[in-house]
């Protein structure tokens, strides 16, 4: 405790201005108290006589007369000293006698007055009596300066007066200067642990002042350069976890890529090898090489979707947007597939609102819308519905395309988006699929600033994109 207390600058302070003004205060009291005029002018040497006079006079009277000779000793004794001295006198044992009468103890002793000024003790002895007593004259003490006496009476309450006078103006003093000293203290540890939000000691054009502007303006640059350094750090780990995201894609793209790439290949590669050396089944080249077609179809396919996702990725790459009638361009890719739902004998029913608008790329649009519809009758059986609607919320276009007859797994349908990603664990091509759709459509609408949703519903699976509307009519 006593450690800690004098590591604080206020107790040091606060100690060091206390001790310091007792310190005044009493040596002024001394000066005022040594200094005080007296008016003593006589010394006990000059009345040694008289007081042997006094002694003599009392030894032939008896003790009954001593009382008016007092008196006039005493009279005479004030008017010959100017009452600087008294007439006293002891009993054998000591005690003081009061006068005149000696009839009483004062209650004083006669060892008080050895070290006073005072003459040297005379024996008196009454001529009635046998009893022997001791006479001296001393100073008169009442007679000392008022000045001293004062001061003198008056030194518990100077003392009292002092101590809280110091303690109250040592504690203003210390908290005046010390104050502003802690703030700055404060607001410097602070700063250290890299906290930078302070309040100086107030407006000061002192010293502490100067330091306080110092700091606020040392702390208002350390705050913006920590600011300024903790945007660029953050930045930066942006870019390095988008750079190492986009290897580690890249990586699974292009693995994922040479995989689905190479499988194709290798059925081609096999059906011509064995139509050129008439092997089994393959002498009937006529139906192994319209599946070998077939399979070419798929891998071209496929490499365009690998080409369109390369654009997508080229730096810089940004789709030409322009006003266009969404309603439109859906109606005509449903006309453009309506022989394909023939062929796979599935029921569309579309419910279109006329005139919606929407800023966006024609073609890549309709990629998108392509795809959508395309998945939705790969994936649904012979004699099931499609359902198309496309309507105008409260501020957003919304198109849902829903597919009866099938659902995804629940587990799956976060991983859709990804590329070459099928539900069929088994990669078959019974339906066609590349795993490239609906990563091409989920970039194309990230590029247009519009949304997809996938969700199983009662009826299958529903595919819903919202965009921002642009005009509810108009022409495009």
């Amino acid at each position: 405790m006593i450690g800690k207390l004098k590591s604080k600058l206020s107790v040091k302070v606060f100690l060091f201005t206390m001790v310091l003004m007792v310190a005044c205060c009493g040596a002024t009291y001394l000066c005022v108290l040594h200094l005080s005029p007296y008016i003593y002018t006589w010394e006990p040497s000059d009345l040694e006589e008289m007081a042997e006079i006094y002694a003599m006079e009392l030894s032939n009277c008896t003790r009954a007369d001593a009382h008016w000779l007092f008196a006039g000793l005493q009279e005479d004794l004030k008017n010959f000293s100017e009452d600087e001295y008294i007439i006293r006198m002891f009993q054998s044992s000591g005690e003081e006698l009061s006068l005149p009468g000696l009839k009483k103890p004062t209650g004083k002793m006669f060892s008080e007055y050895l070290l006073g000024d005072r003459t040297q003790e005379y024996t008196v002895t009454f001529a009635d009596e046998d009893e022997a007593y001791l006479l001296i004259l001393a100073r008169n003490t009442d007679k000392e300066s008022q000045i001293a006496v004062s001061i003198q009476r008056s030194l518990p309450l100077i003392g009292t007066v002092i101590l809280l006078v110091s303690v109250t103006a040592s504690f203003f003093f210390t908290w005046y200067i010390t104050a502003p000293i802690k703030k700055v203290s404060k607001t410097a540890r602070r700063m250290a642990d890299l906290d930078f939000n302070r309040s100086g000691p107030g407006k000061r054009s002192d010293e502490i002042g100067i330091l306080s502007d110092s700091l606020d303006t040392l702390a208002r640059r350390l705050s913006a350069a920590l600011l300024e350094l903790q945007e660029a750090n953050e930045r930066l780990q942006a870019d390095i976890d988008l750079e190492r995201q986009l290897k580690r894609q890249q990586v699974e793209f292009f693995s994922a890529a040479s995989h689905e790439l190479k499988t194709p290949i290798t059925i081609i590669k096999g059906q011509l090898e064995g139509m050129l050396c008439q092997v089994g089944r393959y002498k009937d080249r006529d139906t192994y090489l319209a599946r070998s077609l077939e399979v070419a179809g798929t891998l071209e396919q496929m490499v365009q979707n690998l080409l369109t996702i390369a654009r997508f990725d080229m730096p810089g790459y940004g789709c030409e947007k322009q006003k266009l009638d969404l309603s439109g361009l859906v109606k005509e890719r449903l006309t453009a597939y309506e022989d394909l739902f023939m062929q796979k004998d599935l029921t569309v029913e579309s419910n279109l609102v006329p005139g919606l608008f929407v800023m966006g790329d024609w073609h890549l649009l309709c990629k998108a819308v392509d795809n959508l519809l395309g998945n939705a009758a790969a994936y649904s059986g012979a004699g099931n519905q499609i359902f198309v609607h496309l309507w105008k919320g409260s501020d957003q276009i919304h198109l849902i395309i829903e597919n009866t007859g099938v659902q995804i797994p629940r587990e799956d349908i976060p991983r859709l988006y990804e590329a070459f990603y099928r539900v069929d664990r088994s990669r078959n091509r019974q339906t066609g699929g590349s795993g490239l759709g609906l990563y091409i459509v989920k970039t194309i609408l990230d590029l247009h600033g519009a949304e997809i949703e996938i969700a199983n519903s009662s009826r299958g699976v529903m595919v819903e994109s919202s965009w921002e509307s642009f005009s509810q009519s108009g022409p495009p």
